[in-house]
């Protein structure tokens, strides 16, 4: 299997994942500088979704190639342009096989993407394939949880929450995906390491996150809006979102609106 398509979520993706207005330029910056990129440089972006990383580099006019598995959702990157000139081309294909030429571009994005492979290695490998020398393969993640000793984000607490649930329900690994490596996990450097990479870790920008509750937060588990749920048995779901329903009710401030602060983090392979 190629991996999960996201067409399910093309509704929600953008309100539900989407940045705060001028973080997704504030990362394309921060990503042009690290690589030191310049204006004819050539992209593609591994799960390019609905372009939440993708647009403000097609907007500033770079080459960039966006490949997903759904359609649906790179239909919606197309509405976004409104038909405006650009040098982008989605391709429907499979991260792990990139429908693309040897050596073709200067940096391969992956964004949230690794976990949902069936093997990550063979993604990391196409990914180094298709880059031309002196290329660099860029992981990036968001991490939410805001410093060591601050108060837990809503969503650090409802991720709690409903792990705890699941391990009440005896919930395997595999409908819970617990065994896919998330963020930038340190296997992803061992594995380019291995590869003859030399790899650099960074924050790439700083934010904050757009306002948040226990309860909204709870509603997204709920209603299936997370990847994380979708493999679970349908009856298994339903015993899990009403327990969620029962920690919401008895929470001391589910409604509390908090703005956390966050980051993204990035691991940037080159060879050579």
């Amino acid at each position: 299997m190629p991996g999960i398509s996201f067409d399910r979520a093309v509704a929600y993706y953008d309100a539900t994942r989407g940045y705060p207005p001028g973080v997704a330029e504030q990362l394309r910056d921060a990503i042009v500088a690290t690589l030191q990129l310049s204006r004819s440089a050539r992209l593609i972006e591994a799960g390019v979704g609905t372009g939440r990383i993708a647009l403000p580099f097609i907007e500033a006019g770079y080459f960039y190639v966006g490949v997903d598995l759904s359609r649906r959702m790179m239909g919606q990157l197309r509405r976004k342009l409104n038909g405006r000139t650009h040098q982008m081309h989605l391709v429907c294909g499979d991260v792990m096989r990139l429908p693309v030429s040897d050596a073709a571009f200067d940096a391969a994005i992956m964004v949230h993407v690794l976990h949902l492979v069936d093997d990550w290695r063979q993604a990391l490998d196409e990914a180094r394939r298709v880059l031309r020398p002196g290329g660099a393969v860029v992981l990036a993640s968001d991490e939410r949880d805001g410093q060591e000793g601050a108060p837990r984000t809503p969503r650090a607490q409802v991720q709690q929450a409903w792990s705890a649930i699941l391990d009440e329900l005896n919930v395997p690994p595999d409908q819970r995906r617990d065994g896919a490596p998330h963020g930038l996990d340190d296997r992803f450097q061992e594995h380019l390491k291995a590869s003859g990479a030399t790899v650099e870790r960074l924050t790439l920008i700083t934010y904050r996150q757009s306002p948040q509750t226990v309860r909204a937060v709870a509603q997204r588990y709920q209603e299936r809006m997370y990847s994380s749920c979708w493999l679970l048995p349908d009856d298994v779901h339903a015993e899990a979102a009403r327990r969620l329903q029962q920690w919401v009710d008895n929470h001391p401030d589910p409604d509390a609106a908090h703005e956390p602060p966050a980051r993204i983090d990035a691991m940037v392979a080159r060879w050579g």
